[in-house]
């Protein structure tokens, strides 16, 4: 029989001391027991809103995304938190809202 992820998830918040780290808000709580594979250098300093939780490009896509267009400008006009930004070499930010463009 599977145990509830929550149960899953309560034992490893008590063996890894979160009240220290970051508030875990339970709406991105999935999310964000994936933050590794959304963004390998997590711990690095990655900012991310609410929104940029559920529709970041997990890095493996971005950097496939990024290989297929080698040497050439991008502009993201969606960058969000900049899943895919962060891939590619040369880029041009175009964010709606300034906060989300400064986490880049």
């Amino acid at each position: 029989m599977l145990r509830p992820r929550k149960r899953i998830f309560k034992k490893w918040r008590r063996n890894h001391n979160l009240s220290n780290v970051e508030v875990i808000n339970p709406v991105v709580e999935k999310y964000w027991l994936q933050r590794y594979s959304l963004f390998s250098l997590y711990n690095e300093g990655i900012q991310m809103d609410e929104e940029g939780w559920y529709s970041v490009t997990p890095e493996e896509i971005a950097i496939r995304q990024a290989q297929r267009c080698p040497g050439r400008v991008v502009i993201d006009g969606f960058t969000g938190v900049g899943g895919n930004a962060i891939q590619f070499a040369r880029m041009c930010v175009e964010e709606g809202d300034d906060s989300r463009a400064s986490m880049i």
